[in-house]
């Protein structure tokens, strides 16, 4: 009686592995769709290092705004003293597009200036440094910003 539970319950798992694997992949592929439409690298899956990195200033003065919060998808950085910062993603080595979020967060310390959103392109990237395997390198852009004192 024990071996034919014993293989009841094997063919019984062996069944729900597989179901569980087929809906896996249905819920990574919709689950991990950011609100643009694009999907995110999964593991096993050829990727890239996309690099956004730059320079804040005031628009008036021109002078670098250090502790500006600066969001790329899932990355987030601070401006430091000279306004500089950097932002990566890892994604699909392919065109990509993605939404930098720039946002003033230490109030009046440094004079208090609007929000910014910009959305960055990446058409026809060109990678270094990658390997013979799944990962195709990284790629970089440059942008700087001047950000409007809120009024």
């Amino acid at each position: 009686m024990n071996t034919l539970r014993t293989i009841v319950y094997k063919k019984f798992n062996a069944l729900i592995g597989i179901l569980l694997s087929l809906l896996g992949f249905g819920a990574a592929c919709s689950l991990n769709s950011c609100e643009y439409g694009t999907f995110m690298a999964e593991y096993g899956t050829p990727h890239a290092t996309f690099i956004v990195k730059g320079n804040v200033k005031s628009d008036k003065t021109s002078t670098d705004l250090p502790n500006i919060r600066v969001v790329m998808g899932i990355d987030t950085a601070y401006t430091d003293e000279s306004g500089d910062y950097q932002v990566g993603n890892i994604d699909f080595p392919d065109d990509q597009t993605f939404l930098l979020e720039m946002k003033d967060i230490d109030g009046e310390v440094n004079g208090e200036y609007q929000a910014l959103d910009t959305i960055v392109e990446f058409i026809n990237p060109e990678f270094s440094g990658g390997s013979d395997t799944w990962y195709s390198g990284e790629t970089e852009k440059e942008i700087n910003v001047k950000l409007k004192d809120k009024e």
